[in-house]
């Protein structure tokens, strides 16, 4: 099968089954044809119905395992052999069987619910009014099952099959395909049939279908990256549902400019217009908006330290109760703000464990668009904790859909550009210009930050200046104005390391303040508790020349060749001399980054022998012997030679 180059099955095995089939009597032959064209078998019963005394026909056919019986229905031993028989079938003969099928089983594959059997068999026999007819039914069969992919190929049957010109009955194509493509990535389609919506529903005036549909456009246009449309749509809903009573859809428009007013980080207006919702809702008894609500007051609350345990239970709330109903975008956005503010606060477990569970929860159900943005996230955990071939493989992997939203691109393009950049790669700029436009069309800080960090650190490593200096003006605006402590203090920090301008903040992240020794140590201690070696080298490197050197072998770990060099270069400059050339691929396979000669020196060390012994053992001079122990000393963090040999007995290296 793989090596065949032509679509559909190989024409050898196609010969082979095909030359069984015309051996066969003809009774056989029309059962083995009727099987044929249904892909998930057939049960007995039905089998009786639409082939009277069909057990004489079927005897060699089981007795060869030509066809098998289980799961209560008969079976092609393989789908192979069923699609080699359905092929040779002319058309004539498929429409006609699938006819007899129609007439036969319709009344009880309606009855027991299975209309995705039903619309198979309909197509096949060219019955256009009937898929049409059943098509919305299993679409919404489809997607309670989490099966978005083909509840969104449903509907879309249904739009391009009707032939009417009921605006009902396009409303309704139109707004629950617009809502698939959504859920499943395709975010330009959905807009574009959402607008068909907008259209049809200013003509039939219905205030309140009317705001719904305003309302899910403006969720739309956030996703495609363009912030003005999302909340003109945003204020346009509310501007329209205002005098109408309380409504479901006017609790979500309240709902809908609170999580914009989160993803801005304009926490007073997020609770403003989230509690709204949320009295709303409970007043209405509609969970569905009570979880979208929850969820983004939560995010704001647990930004805040004061208030991070009770905006975590509200998030947790916010997921339980879309589980719970199975409100499948309410339980991703749950997942999602749970792993975006655990890597924003730097909680890095609980971030990591909502983002692996939300990731597979949206795999699971065709959640494409969840799945993707999280794993975005994700690339973000990975290059800050270290992991950047894993970063690199998932990052180019969601690249991979040409039409990926930028919402979800930028995060990616900013990961990709910096491990390059910090190893010394090639294609940068461009990565991070499609990153710095994205950024500014979306116009919320935790798009823009990232971007403005990597753009600071490339012109860190590359010496010379880039970023124009209205961009970094724009940021510094929106940091007064709504910055959050974390975001704002990791762009501070690299302000002054690129262009050694100071930031007054308010409030600094320990983890990105270095305005003294003691601030050095402490950010480092952070930073190393957490796992992120680059930023524990970042922030030594801000300290004295011992804290300068010990940032040189994080580095050196990590693989960061463009960022060590700059290190070298500047502390060279500051006059700091016999800085190490980098380790050797054998120096990194040890904890404390000892060099093979310094092993080798630890080895003879541990036998007792002095300087003179151990310079005639290797041949080198006695005073060669004496750096060689003293850098040993000093990446062991000892302060003797037999101190030395134990410690690195300790850590395996002896």
């Amino acid at each position: 099968i793989l090596a065949a180059y032509s679509p559909g099955v190989p024409a050898t095995i196609k010969d082979s089954i095909l030359a069984v089939a015309d051996r066969q009597p003809a009774r056989t032959r029309r059962i083995w044809d009727l099987l044929s064209t249904m892909p998930n078998g057939l049960e007995m019963a039905y089998l009786e119905r639409l082939e009277p005394a069909y057990a004489d026909s079927l005897e060699d056919s089981l007795a060869a395992h030509i066809l098998l019986f289980y799961g209560g229905r008969l079976h092609f031993k393989h789908e192979l052999y069923r699609r080699a028989i359905e092929g040779q079938l002319s058309p004539i003969a498929r429409i006609s069987i699938n006819n007899r099928i129609l007439d036969v089983l319709l009344q009880d594959l309606r009855e027991k619910g299975e209309y995705a059997r039903i619309i198979h068999h309909a197509q096949e026999a060219g019955d256009d009014a009937l898929v049409v007819g059943y098509a919305p039914a299993a679409a919404r069969q489809a997607a309670i099952l989490g099966s978005h992919f083909e509840a969104s190929r449903l509907w879309h049957t249904a739009i391009t099959l009707y032939r009417g010109t009921e605006v009902s009955t396009l409303l309704g194509f139109y707004e629950a395909y617009a809502y698939e493509c959504y859920l499943t990535n395709r975010i330009k389609e959905a807009i574009d049939f959402q607008e068909k919506v907008l259209k049809l529903r200013k003509e039939a005036g219905e205030i309140e279908k009317l705001g719904e549909s305003i309302r899910f456009l403006s969720r739309l246009w956030w996703y495609y990256g363009n912030r003005r449309q999302a909340e003109h749509f945003a204020a346009l809903a509310i501007e329209t549902l205002e005098p109408a009573a309380a409504s479901q859809s006017k609790a979500m428009a309240y709902s809908n400019l609170s999580q914009l007013k989160m993803l801005s980080y304009q926490g007073e207006e997020c609770i403003y217009w989230g509690e709204k919702a949320i009295t709303m809702a409970q007043a209405l008894g509609d969970t569905e908006v009570l979880s979208h609500a929850l969820n983004n007051v939560g995010v704001v609350k647990m930004a805040i330290p004061a208030s991070r345990a009770e905006g975590q239970a509200m998030l947790e709330e916010s997921l339980r109760l879309a589980l719970k109903h199975s409100y499948h975008e309410h339980a991703a956005r749950a997942y999602t703000n749970m792993g975006s503010m655990g890597y924003q606060i730097n909680d890095l477990r609980f971030a990591a464990s909502a983002l692996d569970e939300g990731i597979r929860y949206c795999e699971e159900r065709d959640l494409d668009s969840w799945a993707a943005y999280m794993s975005a996230y994700k690339t973000r955990l990975l290059l800050r904790t270290g992991r950047w071939d894993e970063a690199c493989g998932i990052g180019l992997s969601v690249l991979e859909n040409v039409d990926q939203t930028p919402i979800v691109r930028i995060s990616v393009l900013v990961v990709l550009a910096t491990i390059r950049m910090r190893k010394g790669e090639a294609g940068v700029l461009p990565l991070l210009e499609e990153a710095r436009q994205i950024a500014f069309t979306a116009m919320e800080l935790q798009r823009i930050v990232p971007v403005m960090v990597a753009l600071l650190e490339y012109e860190w490593i590359q010496g010379e200046r880039y970023i124009a200096d209205e961009d970094i003006g724009r940021t510094v605006v929106m940091i007064r104005q709504t910055g959050g402590v974390h975001p704002s203090s990791e762009f501070a920090f690299w302000l002054r390391i690129a262009r050694g301008q100071v930031l007054a903040l308010a409030e600094v992240y320990a983890g990105w303040d270095v305005s003294g020794p003691d601030a050095v140590q402490r950010a480092a201690d952070i930073w190393a508790g957490l796992g992120c070696s680059y930023d524990r080298g970042m922030v030594l490197f801000a300290g004295g020349e011992g804290e300068q050197r010990e940032a040189l072998c994080v580095l050196e770990e990590l693989g960061a060749k463009a960022a060590i060099m700059r290190m070298k270069m500047t502390m060279r400059a500051a006059g700091i001399r016999n800085l190490p050339r980098g380790a050797r691929e054998a120096t990194r396979r040890n904890a404390a980054q000892l060099t093979q000669r310094e092993i080798d020196v630890l080895r003879l060390l541990r036998e007792g022998m002095k300087n003179k012994e151990i310079a005639a053992r290797l041949f080198i001079s006695a005073k060669t012997v004496d750096h060689h122990i003293s850098a040993v000393l000093f990446k062991l963090d000892v302060s003797s030679r037999l101190k030395a040999v134990n410690e690195a007995a300790r850590l395996g290296i002896l």
